[in-house]
């Protein structure tokens, strides 16, 4: 079943460089998600903590998932760009799946 993964990132260098970590995701990590056919959702700043990137993924199983992170992480150009913004993160991942009555499914 289609599976959602929801992911916060925390710049946890002392500038706290979220501005960084927004560059590159504008330049090109969404992008390489979608190459490997992930579906971005949304992207958001999180209003109590703006040193956080929240956002959302959408993938048809947990295998698939599985499948697409593999192929970004051995993408090339994910390691130019993380070597271009090497922004130190705290990470929180969480899987979901839609209740019955979610009108995101």
């Amino acid at each position: 079943a289609r599976c959602f993964e929801l992911r916060m990132y925390t710049a946890t260098n002392e500038r706290g460089d979220i501005n960084a970590l927004h560059q590159r995701f504008r330049e090109q990590e969404v992008a390489i998600f979608e190459k490997h056919g992930a579906e971005v959702i949304a992207a958001w700043q999180r209003l109590d903590d703006p040193n956080t990137l929240v956002w959302m993924l959408a993938y048809r199983d947990r295998a698939h998932r599985d499948e697409i992170f593999t192929a970004f992480r051995e993408d090339p150009d994910w390691t130019a760009l993380l070597a271009k913004y090497p922004v130190p993160l705290s990470i929180e991942a969480f899987m979901l799946s839609a209740s019955d009555y979610s009108a995101l499914k």
